[in-house]
């Protein structure tokens, strides 16, 4: 169950854009640039670090993860690197299999891609006890093959177990399933 949590965690840290590590934070706005920097905005974490970021910041030597670590607002450095540290205690075959999912994210359109982060972040607003719940029904989910995936998906017992939202939710979330 942990492990699930964890590649949760991981899995998030890899799809959600950076603007999401810092959701709930209290700190102030940073200052405003001065003119001449203006109009530039500062790349997002996966733009900054190329395309499989968790992977180049763990290649990264130590003092250069440092470097780059310092230059984020608090939040979202403890944020990554609490990830971080869960992603490298996982198992290796557990990172792996991570890395796949987040490979084969890589390589669909933005606007699935964007739909499956969309439903990670309607995840996260639900009740504990519905998370949960949708976690459980997500790893049935994802052992099946596509048939018997979209079978229970249109069962009746299904659709009056879980509102549409919650449907919706786990449909984007198990876009990366592999098809078994």
């Amino acid at each position: 169950m942990r492990v699930v949590s964890l590649a949760a965690a991981v899995l998030a840290l890899l799809l959600l854009p950076p603007h999401g590590f810092a959701r709930g934070r209290r700190n102030p706005p940073p200052p405003k640039p001065p003119p001449e920097a203006r109009g530039r905005r500062k790349a997002p974490l996966n733009q900054q670090l190329g395309p499989a970021p968790l992977e180049q910041l763990r290649r990264m030597s130590p003092e250069e993860r440092q470097r780059f670590l310092n230059s984020l607002p608090p939040g979202r450095r403890a944020n990554i690197e609490r990830r971080l540290n869960n992603y490298e205690n996982l198992p290796p075959q557990e990172q792996q299999r991570l890395q796949r999912t987040y490979d084969r994210f890589r390589q669909l359109p933005p606007e699935q891609q964007n739909a499956i982060r969309q439903g990670f972040r309607s995840f996260g607003q639900l009740p504990p006890d519905r998370r949960q719940a949708l976690r459980e029904e997500m790893r049935n989910l994802r052992s099946m093959t596509p048939a018997d995936r979209r079978k229970r998906i249109s069962s009746r017992e299904f659709q009056n177990q879980y509102t549409p939202e919650e449907q919706q939710i786990m449909n984007q979330m198990t876009q990366l399933a592999p098809n078994r």
